[in-house]
């Protein structure tokens, strides 16, 4: 679990978004999107690293799906 209590929320909002999108987005399209490999994009909706930059990740994840969706 991350620090901050938001970051584990909008970890799982993006997971439950992906799972329903496939089609426009997917671990690996964000991997590639913000220059991270897929494993650390799954390591990171997952909670299973819980670093500083995992955290940003996230939080840059989010932030580029609900500007381009709306999520």
């Amino acid at each position: 679990m991350f620090i901050h209590m938001e970051t584990n929320n909008k970890a799982e909002a993006i997971k439950a978004w992906l799972s329903n999108n496939r089609r426009l987005e997917n671990q690996k399209s964000l991997a590639n999107k913000f220059g991270k490999s897929r494993t650390f994009v799954s390591l990171s909706l997952n909670k299973q690293s819980v670093t500083r930059a995992s955290e940003n990740l996230i939080n840059e994840i989010y932030e580029y799906l609900h500007k381009k969706y709306g999520i």
